[in-house]
């Protein structure tokens, strides 16, 4: 008895069937995958809310350092002041937000967001100061000299996330002006529950390959193309993850971040958008009308 084998014409017919659900379900699995990374991003960016509320509270409500100035200026007895060559010598001995929580939560996991694939937000290349933050926290890894590797600080202390500089009270004057001024105590801020303190941020890729962030961002900043910093940051389904000043974290979609014409939006654009989403960056709340 002989078994009737498939013609050429089924097996094309079952071949495009496949495919036909392949298109189908494999979005639908990516966005899934992708949801579920978002997810645990939030659960992330939670904990280093409550992290930050936790260290709040042992420093005079003041939060951890969120701008570039405080933690890389000069010490005070050396008068704070700040070289902005790229290299960072002085480190004024208080850490940046991304170190200065580690001790409330003792896992650097939570600096990592899954949905980031280059994680530079701590890895200036030649910066002194990054440096010697990571040598005086006793991160795992570090050495002296890692400033000068490319990638050498993201491979001990990856980041993908960036806080609110301009919670920084040395943004408010001029640099030859600067008095040791550090992070804006929280009875400052108008409005913590809008007021945004820290959120997803991506990396640039220097032309050494070195991945660059920074710990210190603001809506819109180095928005200039599209594989630059705030548009990198934006890897969430169209949005990101944010924390706040009281601590709570939340996901929102991003506005456009070009204009209609196809130009870059501006800084000063985008920080009055978010401000319509109910996102502030400035402590006194709205700015813009």
């Amino acid at each position: 008895m002989s078994k009737k084998a498939f013609t050429l014409i089924e097996l094309l017919v079952v071949i495009a069937i496949i495919a036909i659900l392949a298109a189908i379900l494999f979005p639908v699995f990516a966005q899934a995958r992708e949801q579920a990374r978002k997810t645990n991003c939030l659960s992330n960016t939670k904990q280093i809310g409550l992290a930050s509320m936790m260290y709040a509270q042992d420093y005079d409500e003041i939060l951890p350092e969120t701008g570039w100035v405080g933690p890389c200026s000069a010490p005070q007895s050396e008068g704070c002041r700040v070289v902005t060559d790229g290299t960072d010598p002085y480190w004024s001995g208080v850490f940046a937000f991304p170190l200065a929580i580690i001790p409330y939560k003792k896992n650097y996991q939570i600096l990592v967001c899954p949905s980031d694939p280059d994680r530079g937000g701590f890895n200036k290349f030649g910066s002194t100061c990054y440096e010697l933050q990571l040598l005086a926290a006793g991160v795992p890894g570090a050495y002296p000299g890692i400033r000068n590797v490319v990638n050498g600080m993201r491979d001990v202390l990856p980041l993908s996330y960036a806080g609110n500089y301009l919670l920084a009270g040395g943004y408010y004057i001029g640099w030859d002006q600067y008095d040791c001024r550090k992070m804006l105590p929280m009875a400052s801020i108008q409005f913590p529950a809008q007021t945004f303190y820290v959120t997803d941020v991506g990396s640039r890729i220097d032309s050494n390959g070195n991945a660059f962030a920074g710990w210190y961002i603001a809506p819109g900043y180095d928005n200039g193309a599209p594989n630059r910093r705030w548009p990198k940051g934006q890897r969430h389904m169209g949005g990101r993850n944010w924390i706040f000043t009281d601590g709570h974290a939340k996901y929102y979609r991003d506005p456009a971040l070009t204009n209609p014409d196809g130009s870059r939006k501006s800084q000063a654009q985008l920080i009055c958008e978010y401000e319509r989403m109910g996102i502030y960056t400035y402590p006194q709340g709205q700015t813009c009308q």
